[in-house]
Order: C-alpha cells, then sequence, then structure tokens
C-alpha cells in the first residue's frame, strides 16, 4: 500500500456509505429551552388528518417565540411568561397608572413587556427589571 492513499477495506467502506446514501453524521446541539410558558391552546378535533408542524423545538422559531403544542399541531408563539420580573410598586408613592386592565398575561405586551400589576392596582404592560 502507498503513503497518503486509503487501504482496500477504507475504500470499500467509503463506497458502501456512498451507495447507501446516510445522511452524514452531525454533532447535534442539545435542543434550546426558550424562557416562558405556551399559551393555552385549543386542539383541533380533526387533529389527526389536519396535523401541521410547524415547529419540532424552541430552536426552530425566531426570537423568543417558543415552539407550542396545539393538539397534535405545533406552532411557533409568544410565549405568557417572559424573561425580567415585574418592578416594585412603592405603596408610600401616590398611586399612578393606568386605572383599567390592559392584558392578562406577558404574551399580549409587545417587545420585552410584562403584564404586571400597576400603581392603580390593575395590570398593564411595562418594561421589567433585569
Amino acid at each position: 500500500m502507498l503513503p497518503g492513499r486509503p487501504g482496500p477495506l477504507v475504500a470499500c467502506l467509503l463506497l458502501g456509505l456512498l451507495l447507501l446514501r446516510l445522511p452524514p453524521v452531525r454533532n447535534r446541539m442539545p435542543e434550546a429551552v426558550k424562557a416562558g410558558v405556551c399559551p393555552p391552546q385549543h386542539a383541533d378535533k380533526n387533529c389527526e388528518q389536519n396535523c401541521t408542524l410547524n415547529c419540532s423545538g424552541d430552536e426552530d422559531c425566531q426570537d423568543n417565540l417558543k415552539c407550542c403544542r396545539a393538539g397534535c399541531d405545533t406552532f411557533c408563539l409568544m410565549p405568557n411568561e417572559k424573561e425580567g420580573s415585574c418592578p416594585l410598586i412603592h405603596p408610600g408613592i401616590p398611586m399612578l397608572g393606568l386605572c383599567f386592565n390592559e392584558c392578562t398575561m406577558d404574551s399580549e405586551c409587545s417587545g420585552r413587556m410584562k403584564c404586571c400589576l400597576n400603581g392603580c392596582g390593575k395590570v398593564s404592560c411595562v418594561t421589567p427589571n433585569f
């Protein structure tokens, strides 16, 4: 055997792999799980016939969207609980804020805003503490 040339056994193995058309072995990274909880979804009654798989894990979804299940369907959705914590409300300061409920969960707030208690005793979309 000449130096720098594969042996006949190696050549046969490579040829066999090419003929079998096996996909190349890839180092798959562990699935990334994003923060938050999927909002409640209602399953389609005809789920078995109309299954839609838009994602298989959080890594398939852009930005901070999560891969959420609804019956047999999966969708990229804004999570209910976003990162950060709600700012503290100091009772000594006059109660200020929107005096109506602007949201019920974080996913109803745009961007990184969270649904938190405000100074008026209601909830509104506010910038969280990180």
